[in-house]
């Protein structure tokens, strides 16, 4: 069983420095692997059919690379967009350029997303058709992402009502050898049960390859919150009942190092949560800054930007060390620097 992180969230993205360090120290914290799916990269989303330009096709080359040395399994997502809507001949001859382009990255893992897309009567059958189309091109593992990916009414309302037994129709359509993700019954979902994924196996007729947005905030919602907090309503009898665990982290790529460990250690080892957090936040930040993180973590994860009141906002810039890459995260949230537009349809 595998854990590792999704880049797919909203949002401001990560840069390249910090992928890098994410992606150094990613075994050290139990990881596996990275999946790179910024929704702010356009060339794997609406403009999916244009190349990367020359410098950001290098900057992903160089970072397949890092996974390499790193012993970290890379892959990109492609989300092409509304592809179900105009599947044709022309289109299918532009997606296998597209995918053929991908792979001389040197990928492992080939996401195809279709979140964040209106549905139609014949989605599970025409998104069938386009992966099955993708398997013939290579024997690069894929990751298929649905776009009613969870149980959640949130879905129905933004991209319209799910066709009937769509799972299902996917489940039995798709060959077994793709990956199919599920967030929970939520978008966000406060838990992730060993009994839920066992059901949930049932209708894609695999176990689910669980995307998990608990520490996400790349919402208008959710971007004024900082979620360094315990990875809760998981265990390790969920993740053996998942064919691989991805987690969407926080705008943040130094603070999402902390709660990435915390929740490896929980999955991996069913260590126990709270205590997971406070040993990630002593080690990866430092014993100082760890301390001065999980005294501020009630403000920054429970009230958010909006309702923190003057004297605390005082006590964290006084506190805080704009040298330490955590706690200058903390200083830019505070500023403003990580609010998200309304990008984000499901907050």
């Amino acid at each position: 069983m595998r854990v590792g992180v999704v880049e797919g969230f909203f949002g401001p993205e990560w840069p390249w420095t910090d992928r890098h360090q994410f992606c150094e120290a990613l075994r050290s914290y139990g990881g596996d692997f990275y999946i790179y799916a910024p929704k702010r990269d356009p060339y794997l989303r609406k403009d999916w059919t244009e190349q990367h330009p020359a410098d950001w096709w290098n900057e992903l080359k160089k970072l397949s690379r890092k996974c390499e040395v790193s012993g970290v399994e890379f892959g990109v997502a492609l989300s092409p967009f509304e592809l179900h809507t105009h599947w044709t001949t022309e289109m299918k001859a532009v997606l296998r350029e597209k995918v053929l382009r991908l792979h001389d990255l040197g990928i492992t893992y080939l996401g195809l997303f279709f979140d964040d897309m209106k549905g139609a009567p014949d989605l599970a059958a025409k998104q069938a058709e386009i992966v099955e189309f993708t398997r013939g091109l290579s024997s690069t593992k894929i990751i298929f992402c649905p776009t009613y990916y969870s149980d959640d009414p949130i879905l129905d309302k933004v991209f319209g009502v799910r066709p009937v037994g769509y799972l299902s129709e996917i489940g039995r359509d798709m060959h077994l050898d793709v990956e199919i993700c599920w967030t929970g019954r939520k978008v966000i979902s406060p838990t992730i049960e060993g009994e839920e994924l066992v059901e949930v196996a049932k209708v894609l007729r695999r176990k689910p390859f669980i995307w998990d947005n608990l520490f996400a905030n790349d919402g208008p919602k959710n971007c004024k919150f900082l979620k360094i907090k315990p990875f809760s309503g998981r265990t390790r009898t969920a993740f053996e009942n998942s064919s691989g665990w991805a987690l969407n982290l926080m705008n943040q790529p130094a603070l999402s190092q902390i709660v990435f460990a915390s929740a490896g250690a929980v999955l991996k080892h069913d260590d126990n949560p709270d205590a997971a957090l406070l040993s990630a936040l002593e080690i990866i930040a430092g014993p100082q800054s760890g301390r001065m993180l999980a005294a501020f973590a009630m403000a920054v994860n429970e009230i958010g930007l909006d309702q923190i009141d003057p004297l605390t906002v005082n006590e964290l810039r006084s506190a805080l060390n704009p040298e330490s890459p955590f706690e200058a995260e903390v200083l830019a949230w505070l500023d403003g620097r990580y609010i998200v537009g309304p990008e984000c349809l499901t907050d």
